[in-house]
Order: C-alpha cells, then structure tokens, then sequence
C-alpha cells in the first residue's frame, strides 16, 4: 500500500493541474496540437535520437550484453538449479571481479 502512494499523488496532482488549466482557459489539446509545439516536440525528439544513434547506442549495448551474459543468465541459470534441489554454480564465463589482496 505504501508503494502506491506515489503513483496516488502524482496522479492526483496531473488531475489538479489540468483543473487548475481548465479555469484559466488554457486547452492542453490546442496547446499539443499547436504547429509551434509539434516543432519543438520533433526538434527535441530528433536531437535526442541522433544523441543515441551517435553516442550512447554503442556503450548502452556493451553494458547490456555484460548485464545479460555476466548477470542474467548466470542467475537464471542458478535459480533453475536451485529449484531443482542443486547447488548453484559460480560463474566462470565472462568477466571476472579482481580478487582484493
């Protein structure tokens, strides 16, 4: 119940907001469908899919496929070999963490 409080109050403050609009005569639909804002909103989604394609795809991807093959799986894996009554392995494929010394 306590972990729905936010989603509660956000909701509840977007509905206030668009009452609070309402009577001051501001159409949120006039406002979105405004060619101005249609600009603004490509020109923002635009730079923002360039600054994906060109510098955080590659690195994004990288993190990913350590995440899957290092993380993932390997826990996936030991979570099937746990439910059938065995031990789970320690991962030997992919990266390994440096030993303190």
């Amino acid at each position: 119940m306590k972990s729905n409080r936010g989603l509660i109050q956000l909701l509840i403050l977007l509905l206030i907001a668009l009452i609070v609009l309402g009577y001051y005569g501001i159409s949120v639909r006039s406002a979105v469908n405004n060619p101005t804002t249609q600009d603004n909103i490509s020109y923002v989604w635009n730079g923002t899919v360039n600054i994906w394609d060109d510098y955080l795809q590659a690195p994004a991807g990288y993190l990913w496929n350590i995440f899957i093959d290092d993380i993932w799986t390997p826990a996936l894996d030991n979570l099937i070999n746990i439910k059938n009554g065995q031990m789970p392995i320690p991962n030997t494929n992919g990266n390994q963490l440096p030993s303190p010394q």
